[in-house]
């Protein structure tokens, strides 16, 4: 006779089996399994462990840093589609402004009224007046330049800074020290970073046959030729300046001095200082000062340099232990 099989998960395990007693007659026997420990002990039978307070923690350790991780780069991809909108909103109404100077034959302007708004005068209802909007950038989203841009658009499209028609160039960043310089030329043509077209470089042929229906030089008629060369001062020329009491005078070699971006050229500023005293030098991120602080008698040089692709007007601040501070305007260019 054959002994009926208990599923393995049942638990003490059993042992069945088929013996013969002294008896007469053959009976099926149950053997209860003993184990080393004792009678009776329950033992598991597939094989399997729980888990440890150790590789618990390993776990959450793994998925705590995981999330964190993925957490930086939302902030950062969120940061960075903030400053796009922002400068891309900006984009859109210079060139809106300089089309309704156009087509009004009058002027438009887009003023900033602080780091973070800007004003546009223009003719927003098509009325052929023009109005002031007042617009905001996005959330931690500002002017990274020194000075706020002011830009009038005359009715032929063209740009009017001080009177004159250049290049005016700043800088917008965010949080996250990212930043998208932004270049209006004197034509009107507005471009932001990366996106400024190259020229190619065309060889003329002069040796051009005369003939009747040809003429061998022709003359560009006109009074006035539009000046493309930056608002900034680029000759790195600027003028000593000083501050401060007799006996805590701080003086600078020059009060405005030129560096090209992304570390291409490197400006120096020597600080003198009435009497002994320590300067520290104070910048905005994009640039770096070496050194940051050391002690001043006359003659001490301070290094300037770019380290990104910003560009624009950025202040210095060189400020003596005494009390005294001066400002150096740093020009940063192409």
């Amino acid at each position: 006779m054959l002994a009926p099989q208990l599923p393995s998960m049942l638990c003490p395990p059993v042992l069945w089996s088929l013996g013969k007693s002294d008896s007469p007659h053959s009976s099926i026997i149950m053997k209860e399994r003993k184990s080393s420990s004792g009678e009776g002990k329950c033992t598991r039978s597939n094989g399997q462990g729980g888990s440890t307070l150790v590789q618990l923690l390993i776990v959450v350790a793994v998925i705590g840093i995981v999330s964190a991780f993925a957490l930086i780069n939302l902030t950062s991809a969120r940061a960075t589609i903030r400053l796009q909108n922002s400068v891309r909103q900006l984009g859109s109404y210079l060139e809106k402004a300089r089309v309704d100077a156009v087509r009004r034959h009058g002027s438009s302007t887009l003023q900033f009224t602080s780091p973070t708004s800007y004003t546009v005068t223009m003719d927003f209802d098509n009325t052929g007046v023009p109005v002031a909007r007042n617009f905001d950038f996005e959330q931690d989203v500002q002017i990274a330049s020194a000075d706020l841009p002011n830009i009038t658009f005359n009715w032929r499209g063209r740009t009017l800074t001080s009177g004159a028609a250049c290049v005016t160039t700043f800088s917008v960043r965010n949080n996250q020290s990212d930043g998208l310089s932004v270049d209006v030329s004197g034509s009107g043509d507005v471009t932001v970073e990366n996106q400024q077209p190259t020229l190619p470089n065309i060889a003329y042929t002069s040796g051009i046959s005369s003939s009747a229906s040809i003429k061998s030089q022709s003359i560009v008629s006109g009074t006035t030729a539009v000046d493309n060369t930056p608002c900034l001062d680029v000759s790195s020329d600027g003028l000593p300046g000083g501050s401060g009491p007799p006996n805590c005078t701080i003086q600078v070699s020059s009060t405005s001095v030129s560096v090209k971006k992304n570390g291409g050229s490197t400006a120096s500023v020597v600080v003198s200082m009435s009497s002994p005293s320590l300067v520290v030098a104070s910048c905005p991120s994009n640039l770096t000062i070496s050194p940051t602080s050391q002690s001043v008698t006359t003659g001490t040089s301070f290094s300037i340099r770019s380290n990104n692709g910003l560009r624009g007007p950025f202040d210095v601040t060189f400020s003596s232990q005494c009390g005294s501070s001066i400002d150096v305007r740093v020009n940063v260019t192409n």
